[in-house]
């Protein structure tokens, strides 16, 4: 009787073993067990082999779980007939086993693993990875058997869902909500969205572009270029259109620090660079990495009649990552975005405001596939051009049109929805 409650004991604890180590393994960070595999923890590169190989890790714990927990029913209901006999010794022995089991041996372990999951599976490793070893011939014959039947049955069918890796970054950095690391979580999703958002939504239009006639006397280039806030600025003749080349200032200043002759003579397209076109559709992903390969800060955008579009930069691709890159030529984020909030929670932007910037400035979450402004949404979702102090609602936002100069809406009164309890 002695033999056989020690024996009842130790089934009990390994089935505490092995509940609880298959909670604390399945829930173990992958992340942190290579960082801590990467600075020589062993028993992180032990978690890292096992989890590589779930099936014959679960074939293992299935297998031990199973064999003590009927080793321990099996013993149990031995000393309950001897003690109660055959006819209540064994409904006391299968409702006690099953209460022991299922508070003590599956809850109780299982909730101590989900809350220190790292903990535990670096504790256990060596043992795991012991057992798993001196196993591994009944887990092989169980899972060949299991695979077969799975096989026969039709299965074998693995889940498709994309991108999945992607994704489920996505999810991991949703998940961090701590307003310590909120500015990068927000820098980590705008990493991922690169590949999805295209050069047209960041570029500048070449509405606001700062450009010089390159066929102008050499002294008001000079003097425009150094009033100018930019150091790369596009050249053009003729038409505005029709870049011929991209002005690097430092360049300029190089080039007239050893020349001598009459400065009108200067032909400033010389020390000018060959412009470099890309269409708008290129994804910022792409772009950054032809930024990188090229070497270059400056590009100009064309559509696919390759008409002029504006141009991107580097800084552009940056700001898209980590928010404004502010320096002494910039405005405070509000003025550059045009924006003039009011007491009532609204909110003045101009109609060329871009939706992205509103987003992240303001948490925002407006939609900006099929259009990238203020103006460009309304004349979106109406269909039309919109009349002055006409009101409109969509996305739960109240637009009101302010001002307009021809046909392009040039400010909008924005009310955001207002956020209940329930909300």
């Amino acid at each position: 009787m002695t033999t056989s409650i020690i024996i009842l004991c130790v089934c009990l604890f390994l089935s505490f073993f092995f509940s609880g180590t298959e909670t604390a393994f399945t829930a173990s960070s992958d992340a942190l067990m290579h960082e801590l595999e990467k600075k020589g923890n062993h028993r992180a590169y032990l978690v890292k082999k096992i989890k590589q190989k779930p099936d014959r890790f679960l074939g293992m714990i299935l297998f031990g779980n199973n064999v003590v927990n009927i080793t321990a029913t099996a013993i149990t209901t031995s000393l309950c007939v001897l003690f109660f006999g055959a006819k209540w010794g064994v409904v006391i022995s299968t409702f006690g086993v099953s209460f022991v089991v299922l508070i003590f041996c599956e809850i109780m372990p299982k909730t101590f693993a989900i809350r220190n999951p790292n903990t535990i599976a670096l504790l256990v490793a060596p043992v795991i990875s012991f057992l798993t070893l001196i196993l591994s011939p009944i887990v092989v014959f169980m899972n060949t058997v299991v695979l077969g039947a799975m096989k026969a049955l039709g299965l074998l069918r693995q889940e498709k869902l994309g991108d999945s890796a992607k994704t489920e970054l996505r999810g991991v950095i949703d998940m961090q909500k701590s307003d310590s690391i909120k500015s990068e979580r927000l820098m980590l999703k705008s990493v991922l969205d690169l590949s999805d958002v295209h050069v047209n939504d960041v570029m500048i239009h070449r509405s606001k572009m700062v450009s010089l006639d390159a066929t102008q006397p050499t002294r008001q280039l000079i003097t425009k270029a150094l009033n100018s806030p930019y150091t790369r600025i596009p050249l053009w003749k003729g038409k505005k259109d029709n870049i011929v080349g991209v002005l690097h200032v430092k360049s300029l200043f190089r080039a007239l620090q050893n020349y001598t002759e009459d400065l009108d003579a200067f032909d400033v397209l010389t020390v000018a660079t060959k412009p470099w076109f890309i269409l708008e559709t290129t994804s910022l992903l792409a772009q950054l990495q032809a930024f990188r390969r090229r070497r270059e800060h400056f590009a100009l955008v064309i559509d696919e009649y390759g008409v002029l579009q504006g141009i991107i930069t580097l800084e552009d691709v940056l700001e898209e990552i980590v928010g404004d890159i502010m320096d002494e030529t910039d405005h405070p984020t509000e003025a550059a975005l045009k924006i003039a909030p009011q007491l009532d929670g609204s909110v003045i932007v101009d109609g060329s405001s871009p939706i992205r910037d509103l987003n992240r400035h303001f948490g925002w979450d407006l939609p900006d596939d099929n259009f990238s402004t203020i103006a460009g949404l309304l004349l979106h979702e109406t269909e039309r051009i919109p009349k002055k102090d006409a009101v409109y609602s969509f996305y739960g936002f109240t637009f009101k049109v302010l001002e307009k100069k021809g046909n392009r809406v040039t400010s909008v009164l924005m009310t955001p929805p207002v956020e209940t309890d329930e909300d």
